[in-house]
């Protein structure tokens, strides 16, 4: 997936932070990680599934950069 689909992605999510949604990204069938928004403020929560690794991002390019990378990664974070 291309980093500026997942910035949309992620705007999408934190500009909806006032409900519940959640996004997954896989690869290869694979769930890797999940992203909320913390309600009602622009911050991001970032879910690695495989180890249970939670990180905040304030910053929409920087998680989605970590996104990118884990994805297109052969190991997960």
């Amino acid at each position: 997936m291309k980093l500026e689909h997942i910035k949309e992605i992620l705007k999408t999510v934190s500009f909806y932070n006032t409900v519940n949604i959640t996004q997954t990204f896989s690869k290869e069938d694979t769930d890797r990680i999940t992203v909320t928004s913390v309600k009602n403020t622009g911050v991001l929560q970032m879910t690695f599934i495989e180890s249970g690794k939670v990180i905040f991002f304030e910053s929409i390019d920087q998680a989605a950069e970590a996104v990118e990378g884990n994805i297109n990664s052969p190991t997960l974070i």
